[in-house]
């Protein structure tokens, strides 16, 4: 069965604890979730992958945040973009990288679950599922 775009989420931090519970808690709300430990990785799967939403850390090695966000606009010019949730505790960074970006979010870490959950069901298009309480989080 082929995936549905907007089901489609890529997870981009360096911190292997946060890409791990993020990832966890979208493949429980049922999004299919896949990961990079940094831009580098993530340019990767974004060359050979349609992704709906990226949530991308800003400060990573190799390749950082916003490596990737002039990689987005850079091959998408002409396509419809992702959209992107940066996951940052730099607010004025995050802020700088997303300026004139309707489709994008920025979500200051330490973050709230159910806000990211959010987040990303509203980018994505789905609505809210009637589930989804923090005992089925974590």
């Amino acid at each position: 069965m082929e995936s549905d775009k907007s089901n489609k989420i890529l997870v981009v931090d360096d911190d292997d604890a946060i890409r791990a519970l993020v990832e966890r808690v979208l493949k429980r709300e049922k999004f299919e979730v896949e990961s990079a430990r940094d831009g580098f990785e993530a340019i990767q799967k974004l060359s050979r992958g349609d992704y709906s939403t990226i949530l991308l850390d800003l400060m990573m090695p190799r390749i950082d945040g916003h490596g990737v966000l002039r990689y987005l606009e850079q091959e998408h010019r002409n396509e419809a973009t992702p959209s992107v949730i940066v996951m940052t505790a730099n607010l004025q960074g995050a802020a700088d990288a997303i300026e004139d970006r309707p489709d994008y979010r920025v979500l200051a870490k330490p973050f709230d679950i159910r806000q990211l959950i959010a987040h990303v069901r509203e980018l994505s298009g789905i609505s809210a599922s009637p589930r989804a309480s923090l005992s089925n989080l974590c």
